[in-house]
Order: structure tokens, then C-alpha cells, then sequence
């Protein structure tokens, strides 16, 4: 019985930590969103910049989980994603959803959605915020054409000159790959994110994607507490973690001199490829509930002959 106990307190000192869930966001008070309702792109907007995305071209498990965490947000709910601002010399703001930064994007207005989702007329949506300390006003547009993969992002930045403001402006996300919180990271200029595993961390073809369609100055796709650390500091890493991990990614794009001619950054949020097997795919090493599982069977059998070896003694 000794063994017995001494065996449990062993497993709960190993396994705990490897099945501990990752905290929820705290929300703080209710944002006013809007939202795109559009095929396969779902897009729900905060007046924070926050954002919420599912895609109906992908069977997520549960049916229905958003993009990004957490996957189970209700109708009209935002997620741990958006726009963060660092002002020189001051401090990191963001969505005040995310609890990401300093401080927190001072919501302006918010648009309802307009447009017929064409490619001539599409979906649109106006979020305007100011930044806190400074006389910059951030005017995020997005716009979605049904049919389409990406949801475009141009986010535009505009001072009275007096004085002109130098800033860096991210764009991040806790990813959610269609109902796993697990995925494998990559990133550059272009486009950081993830793309997708499967259960036993096999990877997959599906991808979430932040694009630099301007071109990042520097970007980061690690574990999503890195990312927020990495932008919170005001300075991403220029790394990526290959490995099949809990992920996140960001851009961001340096020394923007704000004055009274806006200053644009064009970017997407893109949901590419399907839920099967990437080429040349490779088991890799066990996820932690496989892990877990393994060490619960290694100490079971390390009882079984512990307790024959004392019956025969």
C-alpha cells in the first residue's frame, strides 16, 4: 500500500502539469461587435479590434469552434486576436479583450456591415480607435468577398503632426486550428502562422495564416503565451517554434512615422487547405495527454512487478 501511494504521488507530481488546461481570457466589460456572415468565412469584429473567425470549409471538432482561442466563443463574442500599437517610448495597446499589452485601444467607432459580399461590393466593416497618450487614431477596415479564403485587413494611422508619432503596429492571434488548440508554426515577412494537427499531432493541410501583404519588418510563431510576451515587450523575435505546440503568431511592422498623411499596412487573416495529412507528414513526438497516458502505464506495470517481487520475497 505504501509502494501504491508513494506510485500516485509520483503521477500526480509528473502528469499533473501535462494535463493542466490553458487558462481562459478574462472578459472584461461587454464589446460591441458586428458581424460578417459570409461563405465560408464567418468574421466577428469588436470595436477593440478584436476578432473571431470560423470557417465552414473545415469539420472542426466541436462542430463550429472559431479560429482562434477560445474556439467555443458564443454568437457575436471576439477571441484572443487583433491589433496591438506601441507608441515610442510608451506602452504596448491592444484589445482590451485580449488583456494583451499595457494598455488598451480606446474604442472610437464601429461600423455595421455593409457591402453584398461580391467581388465589385464586398463585405465591410470600419473599426476607428484612438491610441492612448498620443494623438493617433487607428482606422482598421475590413473587407471579405465570399468565396474567398482571407478576410483583408488595412489598417491605417493618422496624427495631427503635433509632434509626429513613431510607432510599431502587430497583428496577433492565439490560434485555435479547427478545434485544436495544437499546431505546428511557421513564420516570415509574408506571413506568419500555423498549420493544423490532428489529435495524435500528426500535421495536417489546414493553415491560419496572419499575410504581410505590406511586408513585415518582424514576426514571431511560437507558443501563444511567447507571442503575447513577444508583443507585449514591443518586439517580436523573428523565431519560429517547428514543434507540435499550443500556438500563436503575430506580425509587425516598425518605425511608422505618423503625422498628418495616414500611414497604411495591408495584412489578411487567411484559412487555407483541409483536414487531411501534409505531405510527407511524420508522427512525431507524443502530444502530452499521449505522454501522460504513457507514464500512467509505465508506473502500473512498475507496481505489478514491484508487488510480485514482494509476494516472492
Amino acid at each position: 500500500m505504501k509502494r501504491f501511494s508513494l506510485l500516485v504521488a509520483c503521477l500526480v507530481l509528473v502528469a499533473g502539469p501535462l494535463l493542466a488546461e490553458k487558462n481562459r481570457p478574462s472578459r472584461l466589460a461587454p464589446q460591441a461587435t458586428v458581424t460578417i456572415s459570409g461563405n465560408p468565412l464567418t468574421v466577428v469584429i469588436g470595436d477593440d479590434t478584436a476578432m473571431q473567425v470560423y470557417n465552414s470549409n473545415v469539420v472542426s471538432n466541436p462542430p463550429g469552434s472559431g479560429q482562434f482561442f477560445p474556439g467555443d466563443t458564443a454568437p457575436g463574442q471576439t477571441a484572443e486576436s487583433g491589433v496591438f500599437v506601441h507608441p515610442a517610448g510608451g506602452l504596448v495597446y491592444g484589445p482590451a479583450s485580449t488583456g494583451v499589452g499595457g494598455g488598451s485601444l480606446a474604442p472610437v467607432s464601429l461600423s455595421p456591415v455593409t457591402g453584398s459580399g461580391s467581388s465589385i461590393d464586398p463585405f465591410k466593416v470600419v473599426v476607428v480607435v484612438n491610441i492612448p497618450t498620443t494623438s493617433v487614431q487607428l482606422t482598421e477596415t475590413i473587407t471579405y468577398v465570399n468565396g474567398d479564403s482571407a478576410a483583408k485587413i488595412a489598417l491605417s494611422f493618422v496624427g495631427d503632426g503635433n509632434p509626429v508619432v513613431t510607432l510599431d503596429a502587430f497583428i496577433g492571434a492565439d490560434l485555435y486550428l479547427a478545434g485544436n488548440d495544437r499546431g505546428f508554426s511557421f513564420a516570415g515577412a509574408t506571413a506568419a502562422g500555423g498549420h493544423g494537427a490532428d489529435t495524435n499531432c500528426l500535421e495536417l493541410q489546414y493553415t491560419i495564416s496572419w499575410l504581410g501583404t505590406t511586408p513585415a519588418d518582424r514576426y514571431t510563431a511560437n507558443g501563444y503565451s511567447q507571442v503575447w510576451s513577444e508583443i507585449a515587450a514591443g518586439n517580436l523575435s523573428d523565431t519560429s517554434d517547428p514543434s507540435c505546440i499550443d500556438n500563436g503568431a503575430a506580425l509587425e511592422w516598425t518605425g511608422r512615422a505618423v503625422g498628418t498623411t495616414p500611414v497604411v499596412i495591408n495584412t489578411a487573416a487567411s484559412f487555407t487547405g483541409q483536414l487531411i495529412p501534409a505531405v510527407g507528414a511524420v508522427v512525431p513526438a507524443l502530444s502530452p495527454k499521449g505522454l501522460a497516458a504513457l507514464v500512467l502505464l509505465l508506473a502500473a506495470v512498475g507496481y505489478v512487478l514491484a508487488k510480485k517481487t514482494s509476494l516472492g520475497a
